[in-house]
């Protein structure tokens, strides 16, 4: 499973970017009823304190100013409801689903959408989503250091998961 976040940046001798910034370190369960529907309450977290990108020296600003990792080191995000899914998923079978939930970052909590693409392979539920937000929304001051020209407060979020049953 992976986490990322994409962001559109212009930068001093560089010019326009994209900054991506990607962790594999995800924690969550994801909880069925008795018919195999997803439970609200379902929960995935991201160790934001691992976010890497190409740049180091953008992955220590974002990590100790922008973000406050140490101080908010997840990001949360806990279902409220999946939009287009009627049954459980057939093995083999994909569907284009809308996540609605709380997500959570810094100290912030907004309901979000998440466009996603869900598929059972075998006993595994895989999912592909994302999202955007606006810094703003989050209480999140967009970096302003002098080799960032520009930045796009407009952010993409994206994870890839693979679900396997708990044994």
């Amino acid at each position: 499973s992976e986490a990322r976040y994409v962001a559109q940046e212009e930068l001093a001798q560089v010019g326009a970017t994209t900054a991506i910034g990607k962790t594999q370190a995800i924690a969550g369960a994801i909880g069925f009823d008795d018919a195999g529907m997803p439970l609200a309450c379902s929960r995935i977290d991201v160790d934001m304190r691992t976010l890497q990108s190409d740049q180091a020296r953008r992955d220590n600003y974002l990590y100790n100013n922008t973000l406050e990792a140490e101080k908010y080191p997840l990001a949360t995000f806990v279902l409220l409801d999946v939009e287009g899914l009627d049954a459980p998923l057939a093995d083999g079978e994909t569907k284009d689903v809308t996540l609605i939930g709380n997500l959570t970052l810094r100290d912030t909590t907004q309901v979000v959408a998440w466009e996603a693409e869900a598929s059972q392979d075998g006993d595994n539920l895989v999912v592909k989503a994302a999202t955007t937000f606006d810094m703003p929304d989050f209480g999140i001051t967009p970096p302003s250091v002098p080799v960032v020209l520009s930045l796009d407060e407009h952010v993409r979020l994206e994870f890839d998961m693979t679900a396997a049953p708990a044994a």
